[in-house]
């Protein structure tokens, strides 16, 4: 990094359409009254499953079903962020892959609903 040249890593979803065809189910039990929330992409998804599940606003037994996952999905967010900001881009494209893999899972729970 130079003294007036900054580098930065960064993630950004692409298209937002792309996350609700993605993941439909898991789209509409999240973001069931979606014009609350002003940006949907990947990283906001996999955060807010985990809220929702943490904060008790998904009925008890499907919150006790997503659990594990939200939680999952959450500590991938959290390390993916660290890895942008290590600038560390080969495990943040790593971890990219284990977040939609986990957030695939978090469809499938969610498509038992």
């Amino acid at each position: 990094m130079g003294k007036l040249l900054q580098i930065r890593v960064s993630a950004w979803t692409f298209s937002e359409d792309e996350v609700e065809k993605t993941w439909p189910r898991l789209w509409k039990l999240i973001w069931e009254d979606g014009d609350a929330i002003p940006k949907k992409g990947v990283m906001e998804l996999a955060q807010a499953a985990f809220d929702a599940v943490r904060a008790g606003l998904l009925p008890e037994e499907q919150a006790k079903k997503m659990r594990e996952k939200a939680d999952q999905a959450e500590d991938l967010r959290l390390k993916l962020e660290t890895a942008l900001a290590d600038r560390n881009p080969k495990e943040a494209d790593t971890l990219s892959y284990r977040l939609e893999d986990c957030l695939d899972e978090l469809e499938d729970i969610a498509s038992n609903f």
